[in-house]
C-alpha cells in the first residue's frame, strides 16, 4: 500500500499535538519528587522535578554533636543524590516520551521517525 505524499498540514498538526504532549508531560515532571539519605539516615533531602530543595531532615543527635562541617557535607551529600535521583528519573521519563510521541511521527512518503532513525543511525526499526 502506497503511503500518501507529503502534507505539511498534517505535520503541523501533529508538531501541535506533541509540543502539548510535551508540556503536560513537562508540568508531570515537576510534581515529581526524590529524596536520599545520608550518614545512614542522619540526613535526608528532598526535591522536586525542578531540583527545588522541598526539605531537609537533620537527626537531633548529630546537631547535639555540634559537628557543623559534618553536617554540612552531610546536606550537600544528601542534596546531591537526591538531584541524581531526580535526573534518573527525568531522563526515564523524558526517553519513554520522545519514543513514545517522537516514534510515531508520520512524514508522509518519508515514513515516521523511528523508521528514519533506523535508517540513518543503523538502530532497530519501530
Amino acid at each position: 500500500m502506497a503511503q500518501q505524499g507529503f502534507d505539511i498540514n498534517a505535520i503541523l498538526k501533529q508538531a501541535q499535538a506533541l509540543q502539548q504532549s510535551f508540556e503536560a508531560n513537562k508540568a508531570k515532571l515537576k510534581q515529581e519528587t526524590a529524596t536520599a539519605q545520608v550518614g545512614g539516615g542522619m540526613v535526608s533531602a528532598t526535591v522536586d522535578g525542578e531540583k527545588v530543595v522541598k526539605e531537609i531532615k537533620i537527626a537531633p543527635e548529630l546537631v547535639q554533636d555540634g559537628d557543623v562541617n559534618a553536617i554540612e557535607d552531610l546536606v550537600v551529600s544528601a542534596v546531591n543524590a537526591a538531584n541524581a535521583q531526580i535526573d534518573k528519573k527525568v531522563a526515564a521519563n523524558m526517553g519513554a516520551f520522545a519514543s513514545n510521541a517522537l516514534g510515531g511521527l508520520n512524514l508522509g512518503d518519508m515514513g515516521n521517525v523511528n523508521d528514519l532513525l533506523g535508517k540513518f543511525l543503523g538502530g532497530p526499526k519501530a
